[in-house]
């Protein structure tokens, strides 16, 4: 029955005109994107399953000059998933190396629908692959554990924390020499089984505290949880004592520190374990949490409003402002009966204001809406004044390309507006994560 409603979901496409293109855009302070590319199924396969799969495609990681524009994928296949919270790809110490987790493998592009869902049938994945920047090549692909979710790099650079999909192993410390990794060593973290309906996802996403002491893990989508590490004579992490996880009814997705580093910002997506929770679902939040490892002080301290299935959000670099990418409901199909679904052909941007001593967060403005289904991420340029947000494909058209679209931050203080550009960069169908490099 719930098939059969998401396969007849959706209404006409947004209307508006395409976005100009650029060659490169306007303003922006960095000089590279790197974006990870899943080609193993459209974006709508969520609710259908329906895959339309194109020949000849396989997983990248897509490296942007900033200068030029120009969108090119490295010498061979990035292994990555789309199925995972945006956290897949981080950047190590002088941007000299990449480092991306699969949760999940690809498939035959003979497979047209996977009538179980994607969840069920797409294969779990182990792998963690380490890419060079500078010369675009694949060093090393390592086994790290069971359904990698997230990955982060440690301050000093010295070392990778990953969040896996495991109950008897919720992260893998990757130890690295010279930006290459070394063998990982796994903590099984002593919490309680955060499980919806008997299952247990483990740890859903992970990062490291600016120390590099601790760290804060999302369980299961429902609790957060501060992790204190022990180091060894080089400061790598040999084991990890979780606190007691702070529970919540939100359904939690990508966790960025403070730069104080004494509150978690979490988005929650507003959905929930049913599939349903993500058709009729609320606006969503972005959710301030006390985690000092400084203190005892423990939970919500403050929560903003942005709009439906805010997936991922980013920080500028003063840590005073964070966008919120809205996908809304554009993941629904096209077809009877979309039309009792609002928010199914735009996606947004919300403005939210950070004060990272309080952690109070205050929303700016009305949501932007833009073209695109499916925008997982979005990141800042170095001075924070313009914005990029990448959409997987186009409205509509499930084996259409996607693109990397820009906006500009205008005004001052509670005025402070996101205005779109009109231009964007194109890129494969399947564009997920994004991550600048100055």
């Amino acid at each position: 029955m719930l098939k059969h409603l998401l396969v007849a979901c959706g209404v006409l496409s947004f209307a508006c005109g395409d976005p100009a293109s650029a060659d490169a855009p306007e303003g922006w302070d960095g000089q590279k994107l790197l974006a990870l590319v899943d080609a193993d199924m459209a974006a709508t396969g969520y609710a259908d399953g329906k895959l339309y799969p194109i020949a000849d495609t396989s997983d990248q990681l897509m490296v942007i000059d900033m200068a030029t524009g120009a969108a090119a994928p490295l010498d061979r296949p990035v292994s990555n998933t789309v199925m995972g919270w945006p956290g897949s790809l981080a950047i190590g110490a002088e941007a000299r190396f990449a480092y991306a987790v699969t949760s999940r493998s690809g498939v035959s592009r003979s497979i047209e629908e996977m009538a179980d869902g994607v969840f069920t049938e797409f294969p779990i994945d182990t792998t963690l692959t380490t890419i060079d920047v500078e010369t675009a090549h694949v060093v090393s692909e390592t086994s790290v554990c069971r359904k990698p979710m997230s990955v982060d790099v440690a301050p000093g650079g010295d070392w990778l924390l990953v969040a896996c999909g495991d109950k008897d192993g919720e992260l893998t410390i990757v130890p690295l020499k010279g930006g290459v990794p070394g063998a990982p060593r796994s903590i099984d973290l002593d919490v309680p089984a955060f499980a919806e309906r008997d299952v247990d996802a483990g740890a859903t996403y992970g990062v490291v505290h600016p120390s590099g002491q601790a760290a804060a893990v999302v369980l299961n989508n429902r609790a957060v949880a501060l992790v204190r590490l022990d180091l060894d004579e080089t400061g790598t992490p040999t084991a990890g004592h979780a606190e007691a996880p702070t529970p919540t009814d939100r359904w939690l997705s990508v966790a960025r520190w403070t730069q104080t580093g004494d509150h978690l910002l979490v988005a929650d997506t507003g959905w929930g374990p049913s599939p349903l929770d993500a058709v009729f679902n609320a606006n969503g939040d972005i959710v301030s949490f006390a985690l000092s490892p400084s203190d005892d002080v423990r939970g919500i301290v403050s929560v903003a409003e942005v709009s439906k299935s805010p997936e991922a959000f980013e920080l500028n670099r003063a840590g005073d402002l964070l966008v919120a990418v809205n996908m809304e409901r554009t993941y629904l199909p096209n077809g009877f009966p979309g039309a009792l679904f609002r928010h199914r052909n735009a996606a947004s941007l919300s403005l939210v204001e950070v004060d990272a001593r309080s952690g109070a967060l205050k929303t700016l403005g009305e949501p932007v809406k833009f073209r695109g289904v499916l925008p997982e991420d979005a990141v800042f340029d170095a001075d924070g004044d313009h914005i990029a947000a990448i959409v997987y494909q186009d409205h509509g058209k499930p084996r259409s390309d996607g693109w990397v679209t820009f906006f500009r931050i205008e005004g001052r203080g509670d005025a402070r507006r996101i205005i779109e550009t009109g231009e964007r960069i194109a890129l494969p169908r399947g564009g997920h994560d994004l991550v600048p490099i100055d």
